[in-house]
């Protein structure tokens, strides 16, 4: 038996991600995937006053941080939530507001940063467990990320390839998803996102075998679920509540339809956390609450052809 950890959508959270490694140790998993997403959405600069006081704007509230320790803490928690905390000067500060190449070169560098980071903490703690490490952007990543995640000779960027999951199973992997509002840097046409899938399946050798690790849930299942959107990109409700729609590919979900892999692993619309089927396939969406610092985590257990369980986990 195989035990797959799969999680997805950390968005930069920094407890998250240890989280995620200390589970990979604890529950002994062999195979450990991250199904992309990986970067936070903001730099937080951290202002040097006068009087050496920093001082913080995040979630609407100014903190101050008085003493080195103090700082330190302050880092911390806009790490946890996914942002990245950058000390700097009222001067320097000014300059990058009104120079925005160099903001923009600077907040690639701190995200490619951490996902460096990350890849040496789980060389560090998971190397010599033996398991297998997969570790993906997703469609908010920009390709930067990519770099970062080619350092190691242990980590693994499965992206737009058919690689080995465990000695019974080949696993796709892409973390390109179909057109979002926002546009993200790996949105892609539904075509063109059917062109990467059906590159890789044409490669599988035992499509009963494969993993589908793809980023993007199939359209219309109980994993696609997200709130609908006006035109002025603000919630629409319905009956008192918030109105929900599928938002996921129809690619994807043809690909599946077609193709019957033995499991497809999803994230990208964090609160559809759950499972469902298509067909013969099993599907999972781990979910995401990077920003609460809740790991949200699904374990595999698989046989040569079926899979025997499977718990969804939460810390």
């Amino acid at each position: 038996m195989t035990r797959l950890l799969f999680a997805t959508d950390f968005h930069g959270s920094d407890v998250v991600f240890r989280k995620f490694i200390s589970a990979a140790k604890m529950h002994k998993v062999d195979v450990i995937v991250v199904g992309g997403d990986i970067t936070g959405k903001a730099m937080v600069p951290i202002i040097e006053r006068p009087d050496g006081i920093h001082e913080a704007y995040f979630f609407a509230t100014t903190h101050i941080a008085k003493t080195r320790e103090e700082l330190d803490e302050l880092q911390k928690r806009i790490s946890h939530v996914g942002f990245y905390p950058y000390p700097t000067t009222r001067e320097e500060y000014e300059r990058l507001k009104n120079d925005q190449s160099k903001l923009d070169s600077l907040f690639a560098q701190i995200m490619v940063n951490r996902v460096a980071d990350w890849v040496r903490l789980a060389e560090q703690h998971l190397k010599e467990t033996n398991a297998k490490f997969f570790f993906m952007a997703g469609n908010d990543d920009i390709y930067d990320v990519d770099k970062a995640l080619a350092l190691s000779d242990y980590v693994v960027n499965p992206e737009g390839k058919v690689v080995e999951a465990d000695e019974d199973h080949e696993m796709i992997s892409t973390g390109h998803t179909n057109m979002t509002p926002w546009q993200c840097p790996r949105d892609l046409p539904e075509d063109k996102l059917a062109e990467i899938i059906e590159n890789m399946t044409s490669q599988v050798k035992d499509m009963s075998r494969c993993i589908f690790n793809l980023h993007c849930p199939p359209f219309n299942t109980k994993l696609d679920l997200a709130p609908k959107l006006d035109k002025d990109m603000k919630y629409v409700h319905k009956g008192g509540q918030i109105e929900m729609i599928p938002v996921g590919s129809e690619s994807v979900r043809a690909a599946i339809e077609k193709h019957q892999p033995f499991l497809g692993l999803h994230g990208h619309i964090h609160e559809s956390r759950g499972f469902d089927k298509l067909g013969r396939t099993l599907l999972l969406n781990a979910g995401s609450e990077y920003a609460e610092g809740i790991l949200r985590a699904v374990i595999v257990n698989m046989d040569k052809d079926k899979v025997k369980g499977y718990l969804f986990i939460s810390g």
